[in-house]
């Protein structure tokens, strides 16, 4: 059985449903492979650093995460590396949100060294040539690089080396896959991969258990709605939401993406009762008419099922200081409902007027009743499951053509 090393992005608690859906994808991918695979998980800090959210508690995962600085030798013994999804080697992110956490979680002494373990970890700095051969890299993003990251000597090099070498790449951008085939000299090979949790096909996710929370939508369904994680919510949005929710005979339904107080804007959309386990997250979104949302990985996991979304974004922001998060940037989803002609269903925060509101809804509605919809979903599933194949194929010719791992 071929041994793989698979690398994904710190989800500590299991808090953030969206990055479950895409360490749950490769598993997906795993079980529909001709290829036997014995998956390792890495990540720089397993997700019991902290309590388990309560939805996630008891959950039989097909993963157990170790540490991946701990175990980075071991990473050798594997016949290939794959790192999942995120922001994994971009300078921001290396810069930021990892540095930030490996500093709160007293991994590091010092953002110095910090940095260090970083490019040894997720650049793969002090691994020979033929370890990056039988790496693979896949829905990852490099959106936010700059020429300046380039030119920063602790980066630069070691993110270079680390995608020219390589046995193959696919982000999930196309802005990025662009990046991609200039840094590799490569204007042929197709770079522009889905976004992981994409790989999960329609009912791949079923073995998640659930409860009857999933299964009791109102009759002729419901829109459920998640607001206030990402972006601010603007004073007009909850009349356009009752809107919406006029129009389509569908009410709003507050869906706990993320476990958080719901916002004071939102008060008054109803809440379903009981508990609820992230099986029933996932498992809810096929059943509703509609989700309005301002977090990426919602929007990407309901269009995955067929559930058309109104994704809330605000205008990009020129960051002011190291505190900007740029994987908390909106752009990611402008940009991923622009690549799947998607962006009748984008809504900026910027104000405008009722009437251009009223028609924003009227081309919607029509849309969603007409099978406009239907075309952008099949659209993203088509992408989707052709990447999947470009991803399972190229991997299993890579264990089927590489030498035993050391100690296999």
């Amino acid at each position: 059985m071929a041994r793989v090393a698979v690398i994904t992005a710190p989800n500590i608690g299991y808090r953030n449903t969206g990055m479950v859906t895409v360490d749950l994808a490769f598993e997906s991918l795993r079980r529909r492979m001709d290829t036997e695979i014995d998956a390792s998980w890495y990540t720089l800090h397993t997700p019991e650093t902290v309590p388990l959210r309560e939805c996630a508690r008891g959950v039989d995962f097909p993963f157990r995460f170790q540490p991946l600085a701990e175990h980075l030798d071991e990473l050798r013994d594997h016949d290939a590396v794959v790192f999942w999804g995120d922001f994994l080697h971009t300078r921001h992110y290396l810069a930021q949100d990892a540095t930030n956490r490996l500093l709160d979680f007293g991994l590091a002494d010092d953002r110095d060294a910090a940095r260090s373990l970083l490019n040894r970890t997720l650049l793969l700095a002090d691994q020979p040539d033929e370890l990056l051969e039988r790496t693979l890299s896949y829905g990852g993003t490099i959106l936010h690089n700059t020429q300046s990251d380039y030119e920063d000597k602790d980066y630069g090099p070691p993110f270079s080396r680390l995608m020219k070498r390589s046995c193959r790449v696919w982000v999930r951008d196309p802005l990025s896959a662009a990046k991609i085939a200039h840094l590799r000299g490569d204007r042929t090979t197709d770079y522009f991969g889905s976004d992981a949790a994409l790989l999960s096909r329609p009912g791949d996710l079923g073995h998640l258990p659930t409860t009857d929370w999933s299964q009791e939508v109102p009759d002729g369904g419901a829109i459920g709605v998640f607001l206030g994680a990402r972006t601010r919510i603007p004073s007009w949005l909850p009349a356009f939401c009752r809107d919406l929710s006029d129009r389509f005979g569908a009410p709003l339904e507050w869906l706990p993406w993320f476990d958080r107080d719901i916002p004071s804007e939102t008060s008054d959309i109803a809440t379903r009762p009981g508990d609820r386990t992230l099986g029933d997250l996932v498992g809810v979104l096929p059943r509703y008419r509609l989700v309005i949302t301002d977090t990426y990985h919602l929007c990407v996991n309901a269009w995955g099922a067929g559930t058309p979304v109104v994704c809330v974004g605000a205008p990009e922001p020129v960051p002011t200081t190291d505190d900007d998060y740029l994987t908390l940037s909106d752009v990611k989803k402008h940009v991923f409902h622009l690549a799947y002609d998607a962006t009748d269903f984008y809504l900026s925060t910027l104000p405008d007027t009722r009437e251009a509101h009223e028609r924003r809804i009227d081309r919607i509605t029509h849309l969603v009743e007409g099978g406009g919809a239907e075309a952008i979903a099949a659209r993203i599933r088509e992408h989707a499951d052709h990447s999947a194949t470009a991803f399972t194929e190229t991997l299993s010719s890579l264990l089927g053509s590489a030498a035993p791992a050391a100690g296999t």
